[in-house]
């Protein structure tokens, strides 16, 4: 039974990520005809498609009535991304340059990456701060479209190419989906073989597997020298996940904190983020060395969970 579950839990989660990388490539067709900003773009559209896997994730764990699994998954996928992904992506670049036209002003908003941890401090997130974390990314979301006139760029845009990316969009999300609502359910059994919370598995493992299309969509931009396409990308990922996702989770169903050391989680993400922070300052070289202490920074966070959650 334990290698049925691992066998379906590793087929459903590649499933998703390769029907999340199609939806990527279709959405990021849309852009580039309507000629948005490279960051933008990577900031923003494919950031937020990028999340669609543990998104889904979260809401079929709200509908089950799972929501600390969906939260699991949102927050350790974002301690995944501000950390080991963030850290291959400067192994493998050997050296970034951080510019300060794309850093300057979007960057503060990696804080809001601390919005859920900081709700949940009471044991909760229930649907009044859910709509507060969606309000917060709506708000976001306009001043980003609102910066570059995306809107007045996607109504003069070509309608027979928009709609047929768009077509192609909807079937690989349909499909994301569908691939989303088997990880929950082998996710759960895999819990229950390892003796493990049900949290513990989406922070660890599901939160891990959900990053994989922003680190596949990040080494493809490093090898067109496109350094700002690949960071931008999880920064919007983070944000998404962050406000909008865990925002929605909450509002579908309350979130109680059960089964997740939420110390460790808030101190591990205050970690990540005040790193990246100072990493990638603007007009800043970001640098192999730094990408290692990143990863080993997510190797602790590992052994820290596994630790004290399994007491």
């Amino acid at each position: 039974m334990l290698l049925y579950n691992l066998a379906g839990f590793v087929l459903a989660a590649i499933v998703m990520v390769r029907a999340g990388s199609y939806a990527v490539q279709f959405i990021s067709n849309i852009a580039r005809a309507d000629k948005l900003s490279v960051f933008l773009t990577s900031f923003l559209l494919i950031g937020v498609v990028s999340s669609f896997p543990e998104g889904f994730i979260s809401v079929v764990s709200a509908i089950k009535g799972e929501s600390s699994l969906g939260l699991g998954t949102l927050l350790g996928g974002n301690i995944a991304d501000l950390s080991l992904v963030i850290g291959i992506i400067a192994v493998a670049a050997g050296s970034i340059r951080i510019h300060s036209k794309e850093f300057a002003h979007e960057f503060w908003l990696v804080g809001l990456v601390m919005l859920p941890i900081l709700f949940s401090l009471d044991g909760s997130i229930g649907r009044i701060e859910g709509l507060a974390l969606m309000a917060a990314c709506f708000m976001f979301i306009f001043g980003m479209l609102r910066e570059d006139n995306a809107l007045s760029k996607l109504t003069r845009s070509p309608k027979g190419a928009v709609l047929k990316n768009l077509a192609l969009f909807i079937i690989s999300s349909a499909v994301v989906l569908l691939a989303a609502s088997f990880v929950v359910k082998f996710a759960e059994n895999l819990a229950s073989d390892f003796n493990m919370p049900l949290p513990l598995v989406g922070i660890i493992f599901i939160g891990v597997i959900t990053t994989l299309p922003e680190l596949m969509f990040s080494l493809a931009s490093l090898r067109k020298h496109l350094d700002g396409l690949a960071l931008g990308d999880i920064f919007g990922t983070v944000i998404i996940d962050a406000t909008l996702l865990v925002g929605l989770t909450a509002l579908i169903n309350p979130i109680i904190i059960t089964g997740i050391n939420i110390i460790t989680l808030a101190t591990f993400s205050a970690l990540t983020v005040s790193a990246t922070i100072y990493f990638l300052k603007p007009g800043k070289v970001f640098t192999r060395n730094e990408g290692v202490l990143l990863i080993l920074l997510y190797v602790l966070f590992v052994a820290t969970e596994l630790t004290t959650s399994l007491q």
